[in-house]
């Protein structure tokens, strides 16, 4: 599954403003540790990188020197991240067949972005069998939890959340996918080991693009799974999409530092 630049660039912005800064700050003490004892740049392993918000914003508050390969299934989408990046790494793989292939051996740090939402249960349990083997750190940030408010809200909104979330769990190209699920899946996984934040989105009223976006999404998404309410979804979209409202969207960050 693949996401336009356009919607990544949106989003840039409010995952900033979202992302967990205490995990941020464990995580440059960590890496601070790693490279002292390693005594070689940080390897960090971008899953699923599309365009590089991820690295844009991760590289400059990690505070030692660090070699970035960017992985991803769109080979477009890894240009456009080679344009802030020129000297960077990047790998066109699909993760859904070659998970391993894309975490060599020597990775300190494998890290993604919106990511682990889309995947499967057995997916995820690959994921953090080859993070376990390689002693690495993993950072999971922006994790979509199933969570929506709308202030005001009004009484379809519970609906259209329904049909989202079950969208959310359909396969994305990983099998069916933990959608709303996931963060909890990794704890589990994890035997508790990771250290979690919510990271959520607000979208204030005066942000139109971004609540158009999503409401257009979300529209499409509950339209796929309940096409005999097309009726009241496109009602709801229409009055939704340029609605005065404050909306939060949920989301979890996950921090996994590997024992000393």
């Amino acid at each position: 599954m693949s996401f336009s630049e356009d919607w990544l660039g949106l989003r840039a912005g409010f995952d900033t403003r979202a992302r967990s800064r205490m995990l941020e700050g464990r995580l440059g003490s960590w890496t601070s540790q790693r490279v002292t004892r390693t005594g070689r740049p940080l390897s960090v392993v971008d899953l699923g990188a599309g365009s590089g918000n991820n690295y844009r914003h991760l590289h400059p508050r990690l505070p030692v020197e660090q070699a970035w390969t960017l992985v991803d299934a769109d080979a477009a989408l890894l240009t456009a991240a080679q344009r802030t990046a020129p000297t960077m790494a990047v790998q066109t793989i699909d993760l859904a067949t070659d998970l391993e292939g894309a975490l060599p051996a020597g990775t300190d740090l494998v890290t993604a972005s919106a990511l682990i939402d889309l995947v499967s249960a057995t997916w995820l349990e690959r994921l953090m069998a080859r993070v376990d083997a390689l002693g690495a750190a993993l950072l999971v940030v922006l994790t979509y939890d199933g969570r929506t408010l709308w202030e005001p809200s009004e009484p379809f909104d519970d609906r259209v959340l329904e049909l989202v979330n079950r969208h959310q769990r359909s396969d994305k190209g990983f099998g069916p996918a933990l959608g709303p699920d996931a963060a909890l899946a990794l704890a589990r996984l994890t035997g508790q080991r990771a250290v979690e934040e919510t990271s959520d989105w607000i979208i204030d009223a005066g942000d139109m693009a971004m609540r158009r976006a999503l409401v257009d999404g979300w529209a499409s998404a509950a339209l796929d799974i309940a096409p005999d309410e097309s009726a009241s979804i496109n009602s709801w979209r229409s009055r939704s999409i340029d609605r005065r409202a404050r909306l939060t969207v949920g989301h979890v960050d996950q921090l996994l530092i590997p024992p000393a």
